[in-house]
């Protein structure tokens, strides 16, 4: 059976394969579908399509917008009718200063408590934009923790010791720029916004009205019942049920082409190519 996968980070965000590894690592997996999606840069979509050109891949272009929410967090996926719609690169060549600042402040907190990290040493680290996976990464270096789960649970996450907001667009920002370079916008991992059902419902309805064309329904760490949850907003809202694995690391915690059960249909990329205006 083949494998589509509509959410996957390369070296150009936080992820530890090249855009050509993601896409041989994609290939040996089976996966015959799939998106390369970077946090806020478009910067390896070049090089992916190139590679899936060359390994039967079909590579689509996209990319993961930080949205800045009162209420937990949101990434807002957006698959692009080409690698590097102008309006786009123009806004994320900001956001990229922004995600900068973020690092360094978080390093400064970092110091301030007691567990510093050399700022040289996370920038050294990210081969593209700077991330809180390459903080995590320095801190088990510096023997402040064990794993980077552990420095996500006791110092990075959202309310953690040495979190800082994000400075991400607002959502309604967002849709009209994917809107405005002729992508297609799908809600991240809604679990992230926190939101009990009622609410999320209602806050998934007016994205909608701004543009949101599709929902992550298909994700691996999904329960049944967050995935008929999710799905029956998809329906309702008639949004596009769509999914990935998350992918940024061979050894996990999500394996590339893993959406979960049942996985991610080929209807879901018919609608989002169809959509975005992409050639097949």
């Amino acid at each position: 059976m083949s494998l589509i996968d509509l959410h996957c980070h390369s070296t150009a965000s936080d992820g530890h394969l090249t855009p050509t590894e993601l896409v041989e690592h994609a290939a040996a997996a089976g996966v015959t579908t799939m998106a390369l999606t970077d946090h806020d840069t478009v910067e390896g979509l070049d090089e992916a399509l190139a590679a899936g050109a060359g390994s039967g891949v079909q590579v689509i272009p996209g990319i993961e917008l930080t949205v800045q929410v009162p209420h937990g967090s949101m990434h807002l996926l957006a698959y692009l009718p080409t690698t590097r719609p102008e309006a786009l690169v123009e806004r994320m060549t900001r956001q990229t200063e922004l995600r900068t600042e973020r690092i360094r402040m978080i390093v400064d907190r970092l110091a301030e408590i007691g567990v510093p990290v050399e700022w040289d040493a996370v920038r050294a680290r990210a081969a593209g934009q700077m991330g809180r996976p390459h903080v995590a990464h320095e801190m088990v270096q510096a023997g402040h923790v064990q794993t980077v789960q552990e420095a996500f649970d006791r110092y990075l996450a959202d309310g953690g010791p040495a979190h800082v907001p994000n400075a991400g667009l607002e959502p309604h920002d967002a849709l009209s720029l994917v809107r405005a370079v002729g992508g297609v916008a799908v809600l991240a991992h809604p679990a992230s916004l926190r939101l009990p059902p009622r609410h999320l419902q209602s806050f998934v309805q007016s994205l909608a009205a701004r543009g949101l064309r599709g929902i992550e329904v298909h994700r691996p760490e999904h329960t049944a019942e967050q995935r008929d949850a999710y799905g029956a907003i998809a329906k309702r809202l008639r949004l596009i049920p769509s999914g990935g694995s998350d992918f940024h690391k061979p050894d996990g915690p999500f394996l590339i082409g893993d959406t979960g059960t049942p996985p991610l249909g080929h209807a879901s990329v018919e609608l989002i190519v169809t959509g975005a205006n992409l050639s097949e």
